[in-house]
Parts: structure tokens; sequence; C-alpha cells
């Protein structure tokens, strides 16, 4: 009898740490997704602050180029050319491209206006004056550009054109 007594004892006990068990395994299981989820979590931060900072510092040095870019401009120096290549291609290496500006219709969310002249064009940029440059996706700097706008006789045409 008192084999039985102990064997439901056991075979509750047996139950009872089944259950505690799989508590403890839940449990494990749930920290380790946490952990996980925060190992991903810290992996993107790092790798924003890793890009924020590359942008920074490459936001520092395109007054350089532009400097070595008007240089060329005036001195036809091969050294200099050299140099404003080499440049470049560092900066491509790195994921900066020139946002292309002249000719297209003047965006605000990729450049400024710093003059508008009058022109054939409604709006379109004909002149830039500092390059504009992305990386990743995202506007390091803007353009400094010249916009034109409709003389005023070619613009009542074109509203006159419009309306008919």
């Amino acid at each position: 009898m008192l084999k039985q007594k102990n064997k439901k004892v056991d075979t509750k006990q047996i139950e009872n740490l089944k259950i505690e068990v799989e508590e403890f395994k839940n449990r494990y299981l749930r920290a380790l997704a946490d952990y996980k989820n925060l190992e991903h979590r810290v992996n993107a931060e790092r790798s924003n602050m890793r890009d924020m900072v590359k942008e920074q510092v490459i936001g520092h040095f395109l007054p350089i180029m532009d400097n070595i870019n008007q240089a060329e401009v005036f001195t036809k120096d091969p050294g200099l050319t050299m140099i404003s290549n080499s440049f470049s291609q560092t900066l491509k290496d790195l994921g900066v491209h020139e946002v292309e500006l002249l000719g297209q219709e003047y965006d605000p969310h990729s450049a400024e206006v710093v003059e508008v002249v009058e022109g054939r064009e409604d709006n379109k940029v004909v002149d830039v004056l500092q390059k504009a440059y992305a990386m990743n996706g995202q506007l390091i700097r803007p353009g400094r550009v010249k916009v034109s706008k409709l003389h005023q006789s070619e613009r009542s045409e074109e509203l006159k054109k419009n309306s008919v």
C-alpha cells in the first residue's frame, strides 16, 4: 500500500516536473528569441551609425572636391586632373554619386535655387553652381542651381494654349 502511495506521489511529482520543464523551455525559447531580436536591432543600429558617420565625413570632403573642380576650370594641369579623377573614384567606391541636375526639372529636394533667369523653358535647371551628392539613396548635400523662368510673353502664350 505504501508503494502504491509512493507511486502516486512519484507520478504526480513527475507530472509537475514535466510541466515545470515545459515552462522553463518556453521561457528559454522566448529569451532566445528576444536575444536574437536584440542582436538584429543592435546590428542595424551599428550599420545606421556607420552610414551616418560616413556621410558626415564625406560631407566635409565635398567642399574640397568643389575647389578642385573649380581649379580645373581655370587651370589645365594634368596633375590636378589626376587628383580630381582619383578623388571622384574614391567617392564612387564609397557609394557616393553626383545627382544629375543640369537640364532637369527643378526639384526642391535635391537643390536650392540661387538665381532665376529668363529662358525658353519654365522651371528647368540651366546652370549648376554647386553639385549635389547622394549616397545610399540619401542626399548628402543639395546642389545650388540657376533655374529658368519663361519670358512673360511666352508665359502668356502658354497660358492661352492651355486654356483653349
